[in-house]
């Protein structure tokens, strides 16, 4: 019978000098100093996570002070007392597992023998691990040992949850602190022990390992062992991503493009297809929330690939297309989203809802934004002219004031009575600024009509005794009952002849049309009635995706170079060269374009330029030798500035038509108003 022995690689390659630690160099500073310098300390605590090094190094303290040639940081390893303690069978250093020996009379019992030299070494160390764990008794009977041990006494105390350790005893140790592993550490080292190993490994791999690790170099190890086993013998990516239960990369990536396109179904497939792989849901929103940071910092620094350069193309063309806001608006979102993961039904109803809620919040573009109510004596027929789309904002009136109410309630009203009731608003005699064209629609002569008798009531209204409240008095925040009392002042009764102009800052409410307002503020005609500067901001400067692919479409009509750039089977990111450049032919089996130096990044890969190669040559038919130059001269007009220019052309098209459109003339013309260019955008 045949018995193999093999020692796992966390035992084999566990440090034997503090050369080979990996990592904890402050605290290796101040041990090789301390013993460099005769000042050691008589009792030490090692905290920090799983597998970081705090006995490893607990072991190799208590070999430079045991070692036959001297206190030293660097024991020779080849004394009686460095094997011994390396093979864990050195009398005088005492390692005991405070998990299982947590009573106090194994403390005493322990402490009974402090006393006695020690048999073999310089100095007899107890090495206690999981400290945390003694009941509290032990934690007093160890006290004053811990405090004044005699000399020839070391106490080296290592633990993972510092703050379960009372801080009588904390006070009385020299407290070092191991830190995390970093992942590109655990990396170099389990790559340098495969190589000495002599075992076949993929980096993306080691990398995933590494990851895994989340910062325990020991963990990294156990799960090398288990890689080279599924392996039979090698460590390959495809095989450590099974192990590990790694979300494909791809999966991610279509979400994030789902979300920036808004495609809800593409959305739900792609949970669909992460479900059938088994994916930990969890680790799904981490992934996606880790692209979403790349993506974002790419933005701002373009160099910044970090762990995505495989995927390079990909995460360069969500970078260049997605708008900031919306980055950091879905990552946002996810991250609540995995916080109230464990409060779902299910993770996989979490998840999709998460997605969902990322997916509903997404800002829309112009066409779909909302208009701001505006008050009844601002309301003005929906207009439509040509192939342009205006926003018309009423100027202040000039007038004498009328009182408007602008609730939601009192709007609809307002307009329906319009509608349903014309001919029972009394319609007075059209004044000579505000004469009703024959060939206006009904709805127009409707609101005209009341705009006047409106202004006609106003004028020779018979005030009486009112309540006048001046915007100064009137406080901002909203009202909270609805009797609470407002700031009045009580004014004279006045004749008819009283000049209007004295009343430009107050709005005058009598007893009899006072009606409380929800929001607590009182409209004056200091006011704007619209908020010009909220809508402008609501309408996006970018062009519509449709209008972009109306561009591109005629340009590929209008030009050659255009069409054959729309046939090339390459990906979004090789296709902006293309776009970006104006193409120069000296013969037929050579082509040179001149790109703008704006987007000289893209040069960054040679994969690009020779994609955009092979793809011309197959449009062509023929081969050809692709050179690409950096060029800012602008005689010389590319793809992407023609659909600029058209688009212009396209946008003061648009801008003449609202001005000529006979509608929008009588609107500025009785109402006021005046068109906001800047909101006017070609369809």
């Amino acid at each position: 019978m045949v018995i193999m022995s093999y020692q796992v690689l966390a035992r084999k390659w566990r440090p034997n000098t503090f050369s080979e630690v990996v990592g904890q160099e402050h605290v290796l500073k101040i041990l090789a100093n301390a013993l460099s310098l005769g000042r050691v300390h008589h009792a030490y605590l090692f905290s920090g996570t799983r597998g970081v090094g705090k006995t490893s190094i607990a072991r190799l303290l208590a070999k430079g002070l045991n070692c036959e040639k001297g206190i030293t940081a660097t024991p020779c390893g080849e004394c009686d007392n460095c094997r011994d303690i390396e093979q864990g069978r050195f009398v005088d250093l005492l390692e005991i597992d405070a998990a299982s020996r947590t009573k106090v009379e194994d403390t005493r019992e322990i402490l009974d023998n402090i006393q006695y030299l020690p048999t073999k070494g310089r100095f007899k160390v107890y090495l206690i691990d999981e400290v945390h764990m003694l009941s509290r008794s032990s934690f007093n009977a160890l006290l004053k040992t811990l405090e004044e041990p005699p000399e020839h006494v070391k106490f080296l105390l290592a633990t993972t949850d510092p703050q379960k350790l009372p801080i009588t005893i904390l006070s009385r140790c020299l407290h070092l602190h191991l830190n995390v592993l970093d992942d590109s550490l655990i990396n170099q080292q389990v790559t340098h022990i495969l190589q000495a190993e002599q075992i076949d490994a993929e980096p993306k791999a080691i990398q995933l390992l590494a990851k895994a690790a989340h910062g325990s170099m020991r963990d990294a190890l156990s799960l090398t062992d288990q890689a080279i086993a599924l392996g039979n013998g090698q460590v390959d990516a495809g095989s450590v991503s099974m192990m590990l239960g790694t979300l494909d990369r791809a999966i991610p990536f279509a979400l994030v493009n789902a979300l920036y396109q808004g495609d809800g179904n593409a959305l739900m497939q792609q949970i669909e297809a992460a479900a059938k792989q088994g994916a930990d849901w969890d680790n799904l929103l981490s992934e996606t929330i880790v692209l979403l940071h790349q993506i974002a910092l790419l933005q701002v620094v373009p160099t910044a690939l970090g762990d995505y350069s495989d995927n390079e193309e990909q995460i360069r063309f969500l970078a260049q297309y997605m708008a900031p806001n919306d980055v950091q608006l879905f990552y946002q979102i996810l991250l609540m989203g995995r916080k109230e993961l464990a409060f779902a039904p299910d993770k996989k109803t979490g998840v999709e809802m998460s997605f969902l809620r990322a997916l509903a919040f997404m800002p829309k573009d112009s066409a779909a934004s909302t208009v701001p109510v505006t008050p009844p004596s601002a309301v003005m027929p929906a207009m439509s002219a040509g192939s342009a789309t205006p926003s018309v904002t009423p100027k202040k009136p000039v007038e004498s004031s009328v009182p408007v109410s602008t609730t939601p309630v009192q709007a609809e009203n307002s307009v329906g009575a319009v509608e349903k009731a014309p001919s029972a608003a009394p319609v007075a005699e059209p004044t000579q600024e505000s004469t009703i064209p024959d060939d206006a629609s009904s709805i127009t002569k409707n609101i005209l009509a009341m705009r006047n008798q409106l202004v006609k009531e106003s004028q020779h209204k018979k005030k009486s005794e009112t309540v006048v409240t001046t915007q100064k008095k009137v406080p901002s925040q909203p009202v909270n009952h609805p009797h609470q009392p407002i700031k009045t002042e009580t004014v004279s009764q006045t004749d008819d002849s009283q000049d209007d102009s004295s009343q430009d800052d107050d709005v005058e409410m009598t007893a009899e049309n006072y009606q409380w307002q929800p929001t607590g503020t009182i409209e004056t005609k200091a006011e704007p009635a619209i908020d010009t500067q909220a809508f402008i901001a609501s309408l996006s400067s970018d062009k519509t995706a449709e209008m972009t692919q109306k561009l591109i479409q005629e340009m590929a009509h209008k030009d050659k170079w255009c069409s054959e750039i729309e046939q090339l089977d390459v990906p979004p990111l090789v296709k902006q060269i293309a776009v970006n450049s104006f193409v120069e032919q000296p013969d037929e089996t050579s082509v040179i374009l001149h790109m703008r130096s704006s987007v000289k990044y893209l040069l960054n890969s040679a994969d690009n330029i020779k994609k955009l190669e092979n793809a011309l040559s197959a449009v062509r038919q023929q081969k050809i030798k692709l050179t690409v130059t950096l060029d800012d001269n602008h005689d010389q007009k590319t793809p992407m500035e023609q659909r600029e220019a058209l688009y212009q052309q396209k946008l003061a098209t648009a801008k003449t038509k609202i001005h000529q459109d006979e509608k929008v003339t009588t609107i500025c013309q009785f109402f006021e108003a005046q068109i906001d260019e800047e909101s006017i955008r070609p369809v």
